[in-house]
């Protein structure tokens, strides 16, 4: 059963305030508390990732530093959380890209690997959508995340574009 993730709703106004915060692609991570049986992820803390935090950056490709890549796989270790990646598109509806899929299969496994196989989210903003997908278990394909949980909202429902171009594509 896929995970759903849980946020506080300034939590939520930040991060959709940093994702829409001008032309460019944004990212932040959010981090949880560990994970529970049958809970959601509940997010504990959110760092927007400065300009400054790229080792490469175009319209059509984002690298990030070494250090911050260190700095979230530590923050996320020291809580014993999980990780959760979020960007931005400047189109939507919101999917991932080619480009973001081919990311994950690098990133992804190694991040699972030093997170001790805790689950990994990733988020994409778009126009108004979003979408989700999830690692979680021995499958190293991911899910459709169920739902985002906004503390005062009801449940926001992904796109589902990402999932179902994996599907098709046999990723």
């Amino acid at each position: 059963m896929a995970a759903s993730l849980a946020i506080e709703a300034g939590d939520y106004r930040r991060l959709l305030a940093h994702m829409y915060a001008g032309e460019d692609e944004q990212v932040a991570f959010l981090f949880t508390h560990p994970p529970q049986a049958r809970e959601p992820l509940r997010i504990a803390e959110l760092y927007p990732v400065p300009t400054g935090g790229f080792a490469d950056k175009s319209p059509l490709y984002l690298a990030l530093s070494d250090e911050v890549r260190g700095q979230v796989i530590g923050r996320t270790s020291r809580l014993g959380g999980c990780l959760v990646e979020a960007h931005s598109h400047a189109f939507g509806p919101a999917g991932f890209s080619p480009t973001d899929l081919s990311g994950f299969e690098e990133w992804v496994p190694h991040v699972r690997w030093r997170l001790k196989g805790r689950p990994y989210v990733a988020l994409v903003f778009a126009e108004g959508s979003f979408d989700a997908l999830v690692w979680e278990g021995e499958d190293e394909r991911p899910a459709l995340l169920a739902s985002l949980l906004v503390e005062g909202e009801g449940p926001l429902v992904p796109t589902g574009i990402g999932y179902r171009g994996l599907q098709r594509g046999g990723r």
